[in-house]
């Protein structure tokens, strides 16, 4: 496999995520359930303080998963710039619980020389779509290397 992303992430599949460059992400305690070239699907746990007064996820933390898990989908694709969300479409169809795990599946639909599309669905415990979401990502002149952090550095390298 030659892109050194993807394969850093298959060896942290079914593993809590606890290294990332965004400490929201590590707030959110994610867990990996699957990754390849532009693809990524994460489970969450939905804990009280991710909840509104009805005791549902709040829209502003489901919109933070789904960023999230595409931004993830994005970096597998190994473009060695930054890239940053451009807009955020979120059609919100079913609520989760407090105490409840839904699946994130983030994919990329299109990747031009600027903008990149990608899609989004999120699923409860019983496998219905609870959500939907699509977003262009703008590709930055940032490299990707000086944002890492000094002990993540060697996921660019294999």
């Amino acid at each position: 496999m030659s892109n050194p992303i993807v394969k850093y992430l298959k060896n942290e599949l079914n593993k809590p995520i606890t290294k990332s460059v965004s400490p929201s992400s590590l707030w959110m305690k994610g867990t990996l359930l699957e990754i390849d070239e532009g693809s990524a699907t994460i489970s969450y746990k939905i804990r009280k303080e991710m909840t509104n007064p009805l005791g549902t996820i709040q829209g502003g933390v489901m919109a933070a998963l789904i960023d999230d898990t595409m931004g993830l989908a994005f970096y597998t694709l190994f473009l060695q710039n930054m890239f940053t969300t451009t807009n955020l479409n979120i059609n919100y169809l079913f609520g989760a619980k407090e105490g409840e795990e839904v699946i994130v599946k983030a994919k990329s639909v299109r990747v031009g020389k600027k903008i990149a599309n990608i899609e989004c669905k999120v699923y409860n415990e019983k496998g219905d779509i609870i959500t939907t979401a699509t977003s262009n990502l703008v590709i930055t002149s940032i490299k990707v290397e000086s944002t890492l952090p000094p002990n993540q550095s060697n996921i660019l390298n294999g």
